[in-house]
């Protein structure tokens, strides 16, 4: 048998063993070495998409927030300042990545607020294959490092399906996150397609992490004897969502900076942005909205709190561009900085959903009690550190977007106009310049296809793929153009609308205070057009629609082609009680009322599949074999600090901690170790009357084996979310820990045999 198998092995090497070739090499590899260098002339592309970065935080587009590596790209490249996306992450990625306009590819909203319509069911089709596909088969390396969140919110499950992950959607590599998004310190990370804990180092920061696994992923390509591979880097950071976090060093390089407060940061910015050119002459502010006071008309703590918030936001855009500027400096060091196409843009607006006191956690925005002043400004001296989990104030949303009016989520040029630069030091002959045509998101890939030489696939997985809506602005790179300059282009969220042409907007306002979950749900899409000269009035402060109603008309005219071209139409907001939603409530409420039993670990579950312990009162009953020695670690888990529940072993000791959403802890602990062996622990959560701050007295009994061990009512207010990136664990507690100080990602040392949850007793 050996030597059958030697010979089998002998014959298989003696394949690869071709004559040589007079140079030396192969003659296999000298056959394939034409394509090889075709291969290798092609450009690399590299795209940072930042997220929630308004039009005016960037250095090099006049803001305050000092980003050297960005402003690095754009001497080497070229500003693009009529640059527009959708006014939301899910949408605005789904657009990029594949050509298509966000409806059209099912994903008229958040992926997580998903309706029942085609526009906005969040399930990307097959017909429209991503940009990385296309690369793929072409022949490129395809990575994608940092956030995906738009795919469906159940398909978040470490079980899959796995067909709107990103290696189901053309990337061969994959690290990061499946959230909207995730705690900096204390990440819920995956990579390819399985669940991994963050690695344990108590300098960590997941923006450093996804530069040393970009770096790390460039660098597998050395292996390939024949040449590099082109690739695909899609990195797409957390930085700057919330939460704002960032390393204290950096948050105190900004220490004072933001004391002059938003009215004077607006003012300023507006005046570099005037000298350098990214805005007409002439542009005014917009006006400032209802719910954002004067700076002037501040006490003192909350100038405090609000600079301390701005500080942190500032500090956690500048290390993230830090980390791309290591990646920079890798290209460069490898020779191939010269030929990649970088491409560095935002997904949508500045973001206002911490609304106008900013937010400590951003669970606050899905619960029913608005955060208070007095909460946040208790963890003054933590903002932006790992016992937060932050959101700035609106009004340096207001101010990041200057001069545009409002933020994220809206259609006005605030949610939707943001920064965008292109470069290619070896294929684009201007460096340093703007670009003044209107570009739109779903435009860049067809863009990067006609840059790279790389035909549109005709069929991904067998379907046949639909074109691209997207049109390439490859002739912009020769051309300054004008601020006229560009095809009609619709935008719409949540019932929010507007459309760009020739340099004119029409827009409605019907879904303005973002920071409310439900704000206007129900009511009828029947705001009035508002009409704006973008071209000499970026600050949309002149509403000229009773001046010109035949150009209003032309416009919504235009606004409703596209509608029911793209499945904009029907229209939806957030929170509204449609048929077809009732009855998924009603599916959902039955099912959620049963028992949710796990017999072995489970981990990464995501809130949309975890049972609703934070809903409805429950009794948790746990059989597990302890160890000789003490046992230690996580039954459940849910959250983490900023809020989240769960019962962990400590010692052998039963403990049950609540972390409550305005940062207070509560601990009810048995007082006596369980034995080694076969145990069973029973948690019973029961509920009182709510009062008028949604507040009621939780009664928590702890039974170990049929014996009474601890009880303590708490008066808590049950958030609705435990946060957004939120996860349910059992046996394992792998994001940010709702036991602080545990070790992230360290399972439990004791055997589970069963953990069920049973919303029926009482």
């Amino acid at each position: 048998m050996g030597l059958i198998r030697n010979s089998a092995i002998l014959a298989l090497v003696s394949t690869m063993l071709v004559p040589l070739s007079p140079g030396g090499q192969s003659s296999a590899l000298a056959q394939a070495e034409p394509a090889s260098q075709q291969q290798q002339q092609r450009p690399n592309v590299l795209v940072w998409m930042m997220d929630d970065v308004g039009f005016a935080q960037l250095s090099s587009f006049g803001g305050l927030v000092d980003t050297p590596n960005i402003d690095r790209v754009a001497r080497m490249g070229l500003r693009y300042e009529n640059y527009r996306t959708a006014p939301m992450c899910s949408p605005a990625r789904a657009s990029f990545l594949t050509g298509r306009m966000p409806h059209t590819v099912h994903m008229g909203g958040h992926a997580l607020q998903s309706f029942p319509y085609p526009g906005y069911d969040a399930r990307v089709p097959a017909e429209a294959g991503t940009i990385a596909e296309n690369l793929r088969q072409a022949g490129y390396a395809t990575f994608a490092v940092g956030k995906w969140d738009h795919f469906p919110g159940p398909d978040a499950s470490p079980v899959g399906p796995f067909t709107y992950w990103p290696l189901g959607q053309g990337f061969e590599r994959f690290y990061g996150f499946l959230a909207a998004d995730t705690d900096n310190f204390h990440p819920t990370l995956v990579r390819d397609n399985q669940p991994i804990a963050a690695p344990h180092d108590p300098d960590y920061h997941l923006s450093a992490d996804m530069a040393d696994q970009a770096i790390s992923m460039i660098r597998t390509r050395d292996a390939t004897p024949a040449g590099k591979r082109p690739f695909f880097l899609y990195w797409a950071t957390g930085a700057a969502h919330a939460p704002h976090h960032a390393p204290q060093a950096w948050i105190d390089r900004y220490k004072g900076r933001f004391d002059m407060g938003w009215d004077k940061a607006r003012q300023q910015i507006l005046r570099q942005q005037l000298a350098a050119g990214v805005v007409p002459k002439g542009t005014k502010l917009a006006p400032r909205p209802d719910a954002m006071p004067a700076w002037d008309s501040l006490s003192a703590k909350q100038k405090q709190l609000y600079s301390r918030q701005m500080e942190a936001f500032a500090a956690s855009l500048s290390y993230a561009d830090a980390q791309f500027g290591r990646v920079l400096d890798e290209l460069d060091a490898r020779g191939e900085l010269d030929n990649t196409i970088i491409i560095v843009v935002s997904d949508n607006g500045a973001s206002a959903e911490g609304g106008p006191n900013g937010a400590l956690t951003e669970a606050y925005i899905g619960n029913e009690t608005p955060v208070s002043f007095d909460d946040n400004y208790a963890f003054l001296d933590d903002w932006g550190g790992p016992r937060t989990h932050p959101h700035y104030s609106l009004g340096w949303a207001i101010a990041g977007n200057t001069p545009n009016r409002y933020f994220k989520q809206t259609a006005h040029d605030g949610g939707i106009h943001v920064p965008l630069i292109v470069a290619w030091p070896k294929g684009i002959a201007a460096h340093g310049e703007a670009r003044r045509q209107f570009v739109h998101v779903s435009d860049i890939a067809p863009t990067l296809l006609d840059l790279t030489g790389v035909t549109p696939a005709s069929f991904v997985n067998d379907v046949r793929q639909s074109p691209m809506e997207g049109r390439s602005f490859r002739l912009t790179l020769d051309s300054a153009g004008t601020l006229r300059d560009g095809r009609a282009q619709y935008s719409e969220l949540w019932g929010n609308k507007s459309l760009w042409e020739g340099g004119w907007t029409i827009v409605t306002s019907h879904r303005m205070q973002t920071w409310e979950a439900a704000q206007n749900a129900g009511q009828p899409f029947d705001e009035p057009w508002e009409l704006y000269d973008v071209a000499s009035d970026p600050g949309q402060t002149t509403d000229l629609a009773a001046k010109y109603p035949d150009r209003v008309a032309a416009m919504s005219k235009e606004w409703q082609q596209q509608a029911e071209r793209h499945n904009v139409l029907p229209q939806h907001n957030v929170g509204e009680n449609t048929p077809e939603l009732a009855r998924q409530f009603m599916q959902m409420m039955q099912f959620m009322k049963g028992k949710w039993s796990y017999s072995n670990p489970v981990t990464n579950v995501p809130f949309v599949l975890a049972p609703p312990v934070n809903f409805l009162p429950f009794t948790v009953t746990s059989k597990l074999v302890l160890p000789e020695g003490q046992a230690n670690g996580p039954v459940f888990a849910y959250g983490g600090q900023l809020p989240g529940m769960g019962l962990y072993l400590e010692d052998s000791k039963p403990v049950f901690l609540f972390n409550a959403i305005n940062g207070q802890k509560y601990r009810i602990a048995a007082q006596d170790a369980l034995p080694a062996g076969a145990s069973e622990i029973t948690v019973k959560l029961s509920r009182g009357k709510l009062d008028a701050t949604n507040r009621a007295d939780w009664t928590i009994t702890i039974s170990a084996n049929g014996k009474q061990v601890a009880q303590d009512v708490i008066h808590i207010e049950m958030p609705r979310m435990m946060g957004i990136s939120a996860t349910f664990e059992v046996g394992n507690d792998m994001g940010d820990p709702v036991l602080e100080g545990y070790p992230a990602g360290r399972p439990i040392n004791a055997k589970i045999d069963n953990v069920t949850f049973d919303f029926l007793a009482r």
